[in-house]
């Protein structure tokens, strides 16, 4: 029965959705997104139709959207050059779009299975919403629900089922005790023992301690109005390796995304000295760069996002998920040039393949040895594909990101980023070293903890030592089909429950 009118539902949803964030980096208020889901399933027995459950379901998102990826406003207004009335609704747009992607998916639980079972389908399309997020259009994988407890006894789940399967857990919880509520029967809220099992999970080591390495980080902080300035160039480059030079004899130093705005090819007479003198000591340098595809090649002219070792080591990297509008604009012949955020510096990327081999890093181990660490690249946005990187990971002893977060300020973006690194290091049990360029540069143990890091619009140089890790959690091996194929044949049963009550 429904408790409230559908109007009020709708403004109940909204008022819910937004108070969603409060509870992701940097806040980690993870109870206000129990209440905010609760909300969100008191407002559905309000929908007798699939276009009502549409619009419950699209008034919690747009509220979810509109505070949690507000952030986005800077990159429009600040360095898209967008004027304040148009960047506003700008942002407005993209969270009322975003937020068609998960009404749809509420819509289509109305339309299967009405309110039968309602306690164990919002949990599933929930999870179905989320996971086809991740995909649909490259994929958006933010604010996902399971992101809000790398602190939390949940984390212990995170190897095993991931954050989605954390997303499960934590909207079943809610449905499980207002379903006790509602029929008055304690044995609903049994789903909380999940939650002290999680922390009993904690202390299992899924992958085992192959060696160390030592590990460095540069954050340059340049300006990003300055970035790619001709003129800036070239101090941009002295300033990296300057920074680097003291740190020479470090098995691995990494810089930020793009750190070098020149192609990787216009680059590499520049490099040679410096690589030289870091082959010598026994470094690798890591760097973001741009790559441009040679003449009289198929792609000649074309280039990537990526990334590249030199010194020691070696190995190039062509990042694979691309940010719309950031890194490729959907429908280029027909928007280019209407206003300057459609027109950022280098907005035309290709996408790399899958399946690219790791960056080599040669290091001394503890006996004396020369051993190859294995080193898997991602580039900004990737770090939120949880699939991605599960994958990529199998064959890495270590994970490094790098970013360039100065597209967003100091605001909510750059905290949410860093907190997937944390989930990404806790479902992969490996250590991650993060550079960017204004911050937040990390060292991440397996656990999801910050070892070293450094602060936000600050220019300064991490060191630590990371370990070297190998094996598979079980989330790397099974990635999200459990809990998804779980999802489905929830929505199965009631479909089935439905038409057997009909």
């Amino acid at each position: 029965m429904p408790i409230f009118g559908l109007r009020l539902s709708c403004i109940i949803a909204l008022v819910s959705g937004a108070i969603f964030p409060l509870a992701l980096a940097p806040l980690f208020w993870w109870p206000i997104q129990l209440l905010s889901i609760a909300g969100l399933a008191l407002a559905f027995p309000a929908a007798s139709t699939t276009r009502q459950a549409f619009a419950i379901g699209w008034c919690y998102s747009f509220g979810q959207f509109a505070t949690g990826v507000s952030w986005i406003y800077v990159s429009i207004h600040s360095f898209g050059g967008t004027p304040i009335w148009l960047a506003v609704p700008m942002v407005g747009i993209f969270a009322a779009f975003l937020g068609l992607l998960p009404a749809a998916w509420f819509a289509l639980r109305q339309y299967l299975t009405g309110n039968t079972l309602a306690w164990l389908t919002l949990p599933a399309f929930w999870i179905m919403h989320e996971w086809f997020r991740s995909w649909f259009f490259t994929g958006f994988p933010w604010l996902f629900a399971g992101e809000g407890h790398v602190d939390t006894w949940l984390s212990g789940w995170a190897p095993i089922i991931g954050s989605y399967g954390i997303s499960f857990i934590v909207v079943l919880t809610v449905t499980m005790t207002l379903e006790a509520l509602r029929q008055r029967k304690p044995l609903f809220l049994l789903i909380f023992s999940l939650w002290p099992i999680g922390l009993a999970l904690q202390s299992i080591e899924w992958t085992k301690v192959e060696g160390t390495m030592t590990v460095a980080a540069v954050q340059g902080n340049v300006n990003q109005n300055d970035k790619w300035r001709r003129e800036e160039i070239f101090p941009t480059i002295e300033k990296y390796q300057n920074a680097s030079k003291p740190l020479l004899g470090t098995d691995l130093i990494l810089w930020p995304e793009t750190a070098i705005t020149l192609f990787l090819d216009q680059y590499r007479p520049h490099m040679k000295r410096f690589a030289d003198e870091a082959r010598d000591q026994g470094s690798t340098i890591i760097t973001g760069i741009p790559y441009r595809h040679p003449s009289g090649t198929t792609l000649a002219g074309e280039f990537h996002n990526s990334v590249t070792a030199f010194g020691a080591g070696s190995g190039i990297y062509h990042k694979q998920r691309l940010v719309p509008f950031g890194e490729y604009v959907p429908l280029e012949k027909l928007i280019r040039g209407w206003i300057p955020f459609f027109d950022l510096d280098m907005s035309s990327f290709l996408e790399g393949e899958a399946n690219q081999p790791p960056l080599l890093v040669p290091i001394i181990s503890d006996d004396g040895n020369e051993e190859l660490a294995l080193i898997a690249p991602f580039i900004c946005y990737e770090i939120a594909y949880a699939d991605l990187v599960a994958h990529n990971a199998k064959e890495a002893d270590l994970l490094v990101t790098v970013s360039n977060d100065a597209w967003f300020g100091d605001s909510l973006g750059p905290k949410q980023h860093m907190a997937l690194v944390r989930m990404r290091a806790l479902e992969t049990q490996r250590y991650i070293l993060r550079s960017t360029n204004t911050g937040i540069t990390a060292l991440v143990d397996e656990r999801g903890h910050f070892v070293e890091r450094i602060p936000v619009n600050a220019e300064g140089i991490l060191t630590g030592v990371a370990q070297r890790r190998s094996g598979n959690t079980p989330y790397m091996l099974w990635g999200i089909w459990p809990t998804l194929g779980l999802a489905f044949f929830i929505a199965i049963v009631a479909m089935w429950q439905r038409r057997r009550l009909k």
